[in-house]
């Protein structure tokens, strides 16, 4: 072999050193808990880890000891129905919170799929419809955080991985996040794009809490409900558009088949959107043809919940209050 050549390969080696230690760090540190399988992920921040991820993983670990035989549905709007407090209306059921960031209406059906295949009973099922339930934008975007789990959907594990391998270096992610790894140092700057906002996930049920905001109102809840942003919306607001297409239905026949194959006691809820406008009659009417108005509870426009602001944490967000007066209403009507 030329000589030229093997003086030159340590010079290649030296050169892509630090590329090699930066793809090796992602490996080892497992920045968006997607590597390994954790048994609780507590508290974390918003934008390093993907809820399906954090969901699925966390049915799978607790499935068989815990026997989940009853399920939440939605966007992270349905952290306002906490199991604990659904609990005591499913007589003697054992509830799990199967929510993703943003869910719409085929992750919901592709988690029931992925329920039925593990072998669990659906004995009970809440569906939280919001304005996201029927929207494919997060399903179409880069987004890592509302990314759907290959172990549900038709996507390879090679493809998922690689998703978030090269989301580890845009944006110079990595920058931060080996900063804040190293450092312990929280730099708002430039790591509020990536780690802002923390949240904290409860083990094995898997509710979603909100921390920050609760000690914020705790600590003084006249100065935070006087933020502009809780009088800002209109008097009158329109309508929502239509949301239901023709290419939803299918899953919507999913959703009701397998209901009926486990015998599943099931509500839908539309829920108390802060914004006060009101679902359109078209999409309650589908809602009410798949699974009964009988099941069907519409929450939206102006009623007893979205009037008080004070059952909000923020305009996107409802409180568990507000989840608690909900189950008793459909629960004991």
């Amino acid at each position: 072999m030329d000589r030229k050549f093997l003086q030159f390969i340590p010079k290649v080696l030296l050169f892509g050193l630090p590329f090699i230690l930066l793809a090796l760090s992602y490996f080892i540190f497992d920045p968006f808990h997607v590597l390994k399988n954790y048994q609780h992920y507590g508290s974390n921040y918003l934008k390093t880890f993907n809820r399906n991820r954090l969901s699925t993983q966390t049915y799978l670990n607790y499935k068989d000891r815990e026997g989940f035989d009853s399920f939440i549905f939605g966007s992270s709007r349905s952290s306002a129905f906490q199991t604990q407090d659904w609990a005591p209306y499913l007589k003697g059921g054992k509830p799990f919170h199967f929510d993703a960031f943003n869910d719409n209406i085929s992750g919901i059906r592709g988690k029931l799929e992925f329920i039925d295949k593990n072998g669990s009973s659906i004995k009970n099922a809440l569906i939280i419809i919001d304005p996201d339930t029927f929207s494919e934008q997060y399903d179409e975007s880069e987004s890592i955080v509302h990314h759907k789990d290959y172990r549900w959907t038709d996507e390879s594990a090679l493809s998922y991985h690689t998703r978030f391998f090269k989301a580890y270096f845009k944006k110079k992610y990595f920058i931060s996040y080996l900063d804040l790894k190293i450092f312990n140092n929280y730099r708002p700057a430039y790591m509020d794009e990536f780690f802002k906002f923390k949240y904290y996930y409860t083990t094995p049920e898997n509710n979603f809490l909100f921390p920050e905001n609760i000690e914020k109102i705790k600590a003084d809840s006249l100065t935070y409900y006087q933020d502009p942003e809780f009088y800002g919306r209109k008097q009158n607001p329109p309508m929502m558009d239509r949301q239901i297409m023709k290419h939803h239905l299918p899953d919507l026949r999913k959703i009701d088949s397998l209901f009926k194959k486990h015998g599943t006691h099931y509500k839908i809820v539309l829920g108390p959107t802060f914004d006060q406008r009101d679902y359109h009659p078209i999409d309650i009417q589908i809602l009410n043809i798949y699974f009964g108005k009988n099941n069907v509870y519409n929450y939206t426009g102006k009623n007893y919940i979205t009037d008080d602001i004070r059952n909000y944490y923020e305009i996107s967000h409802y409180k568990p209050v507000a989840g608690k007066m909900i189950l008793r209403d459909i629960y004991t009507e």
